[in-house]
């Protein structure tokens, strides 16, 4: 929170006042701008949802292959690691 909420306020009432005087220079008007906007998050979300699928067919596709191979290689070193723990208890109980 800033300290001062009526600068604030006035300082956002100015800036608000010159961006909206100077869009009239270009003929800009409220409902435009609106409109402009509204296509402009569609277009948006179109261009992020068209990445997503084109991200996910690589994704999946190297999934078929990488999964595997870490499950694989995950199941080798459990085994591996149980038989250590199980020779250094058995070592243990020899001393």
């Amino acid at each position: 929170m800033p300290k001062n909420t009526g600068s604030l306020i006035i300082k956002l009432l100015i800036g608000s006042f010159l961006v909206g005087w100077a869009l009239t220079f270009f003929d800009i008007t409220p409902l435009q701008l609106l409109n402009d906007l509204t296509g402009t998050v569609r277009q948006i979300y179109s261009t992020a949802l068209s990445a997503v699928r084109w991200g996910a067919d690589y994704v999946l596709l190297g999934a078929v292959v990488v999964l595997p191979i870490w499950g694989i290689v995950a199941a080798i070193n459990y085994v591996q690691e149980k038989s250590r723990r199980r020779s250094k208890m058995s070592k243990n109980k020899e001393d």
